[in-house]
């Protein structure tokens, strides 16, 4: 499985921890202790006492990793983005402890995440379940270890995914494909949206899967040939026709037109420009019926002898 293997490529990097705790010559007796109660992973301990000596000594870098670190493990995230920024702000002397955390935070989700694959595979959906948390656990501390990290984020996505919270997933996802010029990303958001737009035709709602289809037209850095785009422009163009087939029933002034003339924004550019050949058949049996109803039955005709020579006619 593809995440799999993203996910635990970053499993083999170690990052070695070079900087020694100084706890002598600190600034505090406060300081010392906190440091003191941290490496004896007393980190309720430490984090109370690191506040008490960084109030004193505020230039501290590594009584600010170290409080950072504490937080995280105490789930205080927002906290301890700020600490490790204050330590990193002062000097970049404990960037590889880190480094070094959060490739631990992260390979912990990558684990609990295989793990939570392996127990689908066996039809243990409750301890399924428990992995995937467990493992958004992590992936989200690493996300604040390292906030630029499209990385943690990405895994977050997936992991939501893995729940069954498209929505939380579409939310990081559109974040990420926002900031990236990656088109994977792209069509991660893509294919979440794609699902939401079919199950909007599978129940009627054309317009509403109509907007979807175009929202995933509109993706930066998707491709026009790419096949979420493809299929979602012929699928538009369908929405479209469905809505003016509608109208069209209700409508004596001959408004149902204008569906039918935005359907074929969409589906005329594919007749020359598709790469989703399959597609092919399907596009000119929309299009006769398109063209018949906006009466161009000229077109309708060409659209007509060409489907019949994709159907070998």
């Amino acid at each position: 499985m593809k995440l799999n293997k993203l996910f635990l490529l970053v499993v083999p990097v170690i990052f070695l921890s070079v900087i020694a705790y100084c706890f002598q010559g600190c600034s505090s007796a406060q300081s010392t202790t906190g440091k003191l109660a941290f490496a004896q992973k007393d980190y309720i301990k430490a984090e109370s006492e690191l506040k008490k000596g960084l109030a004193i000594d505020q230039n501290d870098d590594e009584g600010w990793y170290m409080l950072g670190y504490s937080q995280v493990e105490l789930g205080k995230y927002d906290e301890a983005q700020k600490s490790f920024q204050k330590s990193l702000s002062i000097s970049k002397n404990f960037s590889p402890n880190i480094q070094s955390y959060w490739v631990e935070k992260f390979n912990a989700g990558a684990r609990d995440f295989q793990s939570g694959i392996e127990a689908e595979e066996k039809k243990n959906m409750d301890a399924a379940k428990g992995f995937y948390n467990s493992a958004l656990k992590s992936f989200e501390a690493s996300s604040v270890i390292f906030p630029d990290s499209l990385k943690s984020f990405s895994a977050m996505g997936e992991t939501y995914l893995a729940l069954g919270n498209s929505d939380k997933a579409l939310v990081i996802f559109n974040d990420i494909a926002s900031k990236s010029s990656n088109q994977e990303d792209a069509e991660r958001v893509a294919k979440i949206l794609f699902e939401s737009g079919l199950g909007m035709m599978s129940t009627n709602n054309f317009t509403a899967a109509s907007e979807m289809f175009k929202k995933i037209m509109a993706i930066k850095n998707l491709p026009k040939d790419n096949e979420y785009y493809e299929t979602s422009a012929y699928n538009n163009g369908l929405a479209l026709a469905k809505l003016g087939e509608e109208s069209r029933l209700k409508d004596e002034d001959g408004n149902y037109k204008d569906y039918f003339n935005e359907a074929l924004v969409t589906l005329e550019p594919m007749k020359t420009n598709l790469k989703k050949k399959e597609l092919e058949k399907q596009i000119y049996e929309l299009l006769i019926s398109v063209y018949a109803n906006l009466g161009r039955t000229d077109d309708a005709q060409d659209a007509l002898n060409k489907k019949n020579q994709l159907d070998g006619k």
